[in-house]
């Protein structure tokens, strides 16, 4: 009985690893030992934390969101120009493979969202990746839980 407990048990922990991203952590690891990378990580224990706030969301979607998140990473390029626009194609790239769908894309002049998605009805991992002309602009954002896409998409523009 034992036995089998540990075995169910590793296959959560396995499943669970498998919500994020690869070619994420792939980015993350690339620039990690950079000293001007900011990340924040923020994790489940402090998404309770915040809850306790009773922040009030305008939106019932945007409310079931932030309630459905277990993770939180976000990472700004410590690069511009083009080395972070093709660090974001073979991000983009990665992602597709890794078979997120594209929820969304938004371009204009000077910047460019893009939000990806991994699941069907529930969604395991959503990427969030926002980009621009400013030295400062390369953003990297993703959010690990259990997101029903019904309140994924009302919450969308």
């Amino acid at each position: 009985m034992k036995k089998l407990l540990m075995i169910v048990a590793l296959m959560g922990v396995s499943l669970f690893a498998q919500a994020q991203s690869k070619s994420v952590a792939s980015l993350y690891e690339k620039y990690k030992g950079n000293e001007e990378f900011f990340h924040l990580d923020l994790a489940g224990s402090f998404f309770d934390f915040a809850d306790g706030f009773d922040i009030d969301f305008d939106e019932e979607g945007m409310k079931a969101i932030a309630k459905s998140v277990e993770r939180m990473k976000l990472f700004k390029l410590p690069v511009s120009g083009s080395e972070a626009k093709a660090d974001f194609k073979a991000l983009a790239k990665g992602l597709k493979k890794e078979k997120y769908e594209l929820m969304m894309e938004l371009s204009e002049k000077d910047s460019e969202i893009a939000f990806y998605s991994k699941g069907d009805d529930i969604i395991s991992d959503l990427v969030l990746l926002i980009g621009g002309d400013d030295d400062d602009s390369h953003l990297v954002i993703e959010l690990e839980g259990a997101f029903e896409s019904k309140a994924i998409a009302s919450s969308l523009p």
